[in-house]
């Protein structure tokens, strides 16, 4: 952990090395997504990745035509060697899995390193606004819902909080006010694997004046972390999120504070996109925003 005493940081873990992620997801060339946000974001927190690519993509899916290269046959070949050389990692955080054998994939590769003091995120990559991604399929689903009972870390958005707890991923909108809070606590509990197990819900619709909130959850506590927006859906936001969180916390702070800078980081990050009249799809402008996670 980060040591703040006398402003002197410490980036090194309990081995006395620089901390390091192992990071299971896709790299997109266009749209600041996936390993390019995990990479910038564990970089500026003062935490080496270690990428373990799930598949190589000219664009992501978001982009109207994209070229795709499934690497799921890599992460077994990446878990054995990695065995060898017996790496170890502080965190493992994972993000779009592209079918059930790369999920199933990625299970074993966090079985085979997560020890006592490893933190594991699973972003369960499922839909959004009470749809599935294209990909979707019910053996992904079961697979990711395995990942999730060995995460220390969620952070679906309220769609995929719904698909993990096979409900109506579109029931969420009966709700507002308190009685949608009440109604994501409730699902939250249903898909919990452990009574420790942190939940950061993303994307719940707080007003029609386009403010959202995220619900964090964690040892029986809940808080609420509002923020406005501009309307415009921008690609890998869910992937700055997570990985916010995940240094946040492996930089001692906790997951509400870790949240309320996601937050923040986002909002400046689609505040200048907006400026710079950036589409969606290719992403909010996260690097001019960089140093708001440098401690």
């Amino acid at each position: 952990m980060l040591d703040y005493g006398d402003n002197n940081l410490n980036y090194t873990d309990k081995r006395g090395c620089m901390m390091r992620v192992a990071a299971i997801n896709d790299l997109s060339g266009l749209g600041k997504c996936s390993l390019v946000a995990d990479i910038s974001v564990f970089s500026a927190m003062g935490i080496g990745t270690c990428a373990v690519p799930t598949a190589v993509l000219s664009a992501q899916t978001g982009f109207s035509s994209y070229y795709c290269k499934d690497l799921t046959g890599i992460i077994p070949e990446y878990k054995a060697n990695y065995e060898k050389q017996k790496a170890a990692f502080d965190g493992i955080i994972t993000g779009f899995m592209l079918n059930e054998a790369q999920a199933k994939s990625a299970l074993e590769f966090i079985k085979a390193f997560k020890t006592e003091n490893t933190h594991v995120l699973v972003d369960p990559v499922l839909g959004d606004d009470g749809e599935r991604y294209m990909n979707f399929s019910d053996s992904l689903l079961n697979a990711i819902k395995e990942m999730v009972k060995e995460a220390d870390i969620i952070t679906p958005n309220i769609t995929e909080l719904c698909l993990l707890a096979d409900v109506d991923p579109g029931e969420y909108h009966k709700y507002s006010g308190e009685k949608l809070i009440d109604y994501v606590l409730k699902v939250s509990d249903d898909i919990r694997g452990k009574s420790k197990q942190m939940i950061a819900v993303t994307g719940i619709p707080v007003s029609e004046e386009g403010e959202v909130g995220n619900l964090v959850i964690s040892d029986g506590e809940h808080g609420f972390i509002k923020s406005r927006t501009n309307g415009v859906h921008y690609s890998g936001t869910g992937d700055l999120f997570a990985a916010i969180i995940m240094g946040g916390i492996l930089n001692g702070m906790t997951i509400l504070d870790a949240a309320k800078l996601a937050g923040d980081f986002i909002r400046a990050s689609a505040e200048d996109a907006a400026k710079d009249g950036t589409l969606g799809i290719e992403g909010v402008a996260f690097e001019k925003n960089l140093g708001m996670l440098i401690r």
